[in-house]
């Protein structure tokens, strides 16, 4: 579904610790937007730039992290909430139902990554699914599909002997925990695939899947993605065993025609369904339109500019006169389909 942007561009601020700073698109056609980093928890300066800044509405990743004080200083007049992992800690989901809601000075809706488990996440005012977005303007423009060399997440990594066998097939480089995103971004730029076990599916606690198929790399993993996110294996990543990676890679380095189309897929599904700038755009439109569905409608650009129209004269058409039969000619009516169908 297309969105239209607002006829009066607003301002849009972004608030969350400096790791969620590529999930936010560095510049948007619909809005201004602004990141305002968290660091070591400090909310209050975050939230004081941002009004300072004269934000309209602010989108802040974590909520579960800002108190019930902090969350009725957020400026805007819309406050969404993007919850990027899975709750389990029931304090948290407690002070959300305090933080957010029709009635509370805090964030009127939230976001979660998946279909809520629970209901007491059920109860929570969720505005829509929304896994993790990537800014996809700071990827690469194409999938890098000469790149041999293998990246393996040191908090991923496989077991001693796969990565082993890996080793002996590859050149691969180790992604430090403590990378940076911007270490994370040189790294995925340098590599062709990523190799990721996980204990769990893919992208609920960790985009670094997400953000490797943004730039264009084939994703090996032991596991898949949640079934709502429509991520399919086979068709936009390869779901293989670790026990098997040295010899997927080695098909990938002997065949790296066989599986661009996987990566191809994967690379424009991330801008087609993941995409930062469009996501975002989108939970903001949900929520204004909740809220005020004529006056959020009628704030619209239309689609098409309206020009004037210039009258223009329609003559009815003419109707052709008959012409006259010719002298002893006999009219022969033709059976009809149903009538020539009778027997005599």
């Amino acid at each position: 579904m297309r969105v239209h942007p607002p006829s009066s561009p607003q301002r849009v601020a972004f608030l969350g610790e400096p790791a969620f700073e590529p999930h936010v698109p560095v510049q948007a056609a619909w809005a201004q937007v602004r990141f305002f980093p968290v660091t070591a928890g400090q909310w209050e300066a975050a939230i004081d730039a941002a009004h300072a800044w004269g934000a309209d509405a602010t989108l802040v990743f974590r909520p579960q992290d800002v108190t019930p004080e902090l969350a009725a200083r957020l400026p805007g007049a819309m406050r969404i909430g993007i919850i990027p992992s899975p709750l389990f800690n029931a304090a948290e989901i407690e002070l959300l139902s305090r933080t957010s809601g029709p009635d509370v000075k805090g964030f009127r809706w939230l976001t979660y990554l998946e279909t809520p488990a629970s209901p007491e996440l059920a109860r929570l005012p969720l505005l829509q699914t929304l896994p993790l977005p990537v800014d996809t303007a700071r990827c690469a423009t194409g999938p890098r599909l000469d790149s041999r060399r293998v990246l393996v997440a040191d908090w991923a990594r496989p077991t001693p002997e796969a990565l082993e066998a890996l080793l002996k097939v590859a050149p691969v480089d180790i992604l430090s925990a403590h990378a940076t995103p911007d270490e994370v971004t040189r790294a995925l730029e340098q590599a062709g695939t990523l190799v990721y076990a996980s204990r769990d599916l893919m992208g609920r606690f960790d985009a670094l899947p997400l953000l490797a198929m943004a730039h264009g790399l084939l994703v090996i993993a032991d596991t898949v993605f949640a079934s709502d996110w429509y991520v399919e294996p086979e068709d936009e990543f390869l779901y293989r065993p670790d026990s098997h990676w040295a010899r997927a890679v080695d098909e990938v380095l002997r065949m790296p025609v066989s599986f661009r189309p996987v990566r191809i897929r994967a690379w424009q599904k991330m801008r087609e369904a993941f995409d930062a700038s469009a996501c975002f755009q989108r939970v903001l439109h949900d929520a204004y339109l909740f809220a005020d569905p004529v006056a959020h409608l009628a704030s619209l650009t239309p689609a098409r500019p309206s020009t004037p129209v210039a009258s223009v004269a329609v003559e009815p058409p003419r109707v052709a006169e008959a012409a006259p039969e010719a002298l002893g000619a006999e009219k022969v009516t033709r059976p009809s389909r149903s009538l020539a169908a009778v027997p005599n």
